[in-house]
């Protein structure tokens, strides 16, 4: 489905509304804040360069990037045709993406905009996303994808490191945590409290595209309220984990795991871990451990 704005129509209801906001960005007013708003301010500032506009499905989604239960929205411009074009705003680093936040009394702000290929709001309880960049933004070339983290910050976002990819790596702030980030999107989090341990595993299967956990994960949970996941590092004994849906992390979340179990030495000796759901392979993930033993070894020195 889509839809199509013309710029030679009569002025109406419609048009009385766009010459009533301001040129540039200015934030929306609350009488006004619902999708359509968002809609209106992105025709207006496309309105010098596109003689027609057709907003495909995708232009414009619900996201979460605060977890504040106020849905936020993303636009993406590369389900737009301008004058019949779809890759007008598109390039070797992706395609424009803005950024909208809505705030308390429901207003929107835009508060960020990318050239990006993809923005993963994988981490709304840290009011933090992952964005996926040209390989130039991080000084190296174009066929080496670049992964930058943002958090909002005021009116605008800040940009955090750059997360390694498909191997382990030890964070201590703002809490102790070993992670595992893979180029396909799967990850998982080794976090300590106090003397113990939770895994936060979060494979792609269990994702909408806008980062909410789906309907199919739910009902894998129930009746139960948990779902068991077997870990077999270097294809040694299996380890049955159950896990359980946060809604917090949108992660899969184990128990706590006393810190001294072998599970976790085997991570910081062993060479590949895998994960799967009653051996289904849509279930099946596959992980190097590729920097665990320095990764997992500060975690567990860190814990207690």
């Amino acid at each position: 489905m889509s839809f199509q704005i013309r710029r030679s129509r009569a002025p109406g209801t419609f048009s009385a509304l766009l010459f009533a906001l301001v040129l540039g960005w200015q934030p929306l007013d609350p009488a006004w804040a619902t999708m359509d708003t968002v809609l209106a301010s992105e025709r207006q500032s496309l309105a010098d360069s596109c003689r027609e506009m057709e907003f495909l499905d995708g232009f414009a989604r619900e996201v979460d990037v605060n977890g504040d239960a106020q849905p936020d929205v993303l636009v993406d411009y590369g389900q737009l045709k301008c004058d019949g074009f779809q890759s007008s705003f598109c390039g070797s680093g992706g395609c424009t993406q803005n950024l909208y936040v809505q705030r308390m009394g429901g207003a929107y702000d835009k508060v960020a905009e990318f050239l990006a290929h993809d923005l993963r709001f994988d981490r709304p309880s840290q009011a933090s996303f992952l964005a996926v960049l040209h390989g130039g933004s991080c000084g190296r070339s174009g066929a080496e994808t670049c992964y930058r983290r943002y958090r909002l910050a005021g009116s605008g976002v800040q940009g955090l490191h750059e997360e390694p990819r498909d191997r382990w790596f030890f964070a201590a702030e703002p809490a102790p945590v070993a992670m595992f980030e893979a180029a396909s999107g799967d990850g998982m989090r080794l976090v300590c409290e106090g003397a113990s341990v939770r895994i936060h595993y979060g494979p792609t299967w269990m994702w909408n595209e806008d980062g909410s956990v789906s309907d199919h994960v739910r009902d894998l949970v129930k009746p139960q309220g948990r779902l068991e996941i077997e870990i077999e590092v270097d294809r040694g004994q299996a380890t049955r984990v159950p896990f359980s849906i946060d809604e917090g992390s949108r992660t899969l979340l184990s128990p706590s795991l006393a810190s001294d179990q072998p599970f976790f030495a085997q991570l910081m000796r062993g060479r590949a871990a895998v994960f799967h759901l009653g051996g289904s392979l849509e279930h099946m993930r596959s992980f190097p451990l590729k920097g665990s033993s320095k990764a997992v070894g500060g975690l567990l020195g860190n814990c207690g």
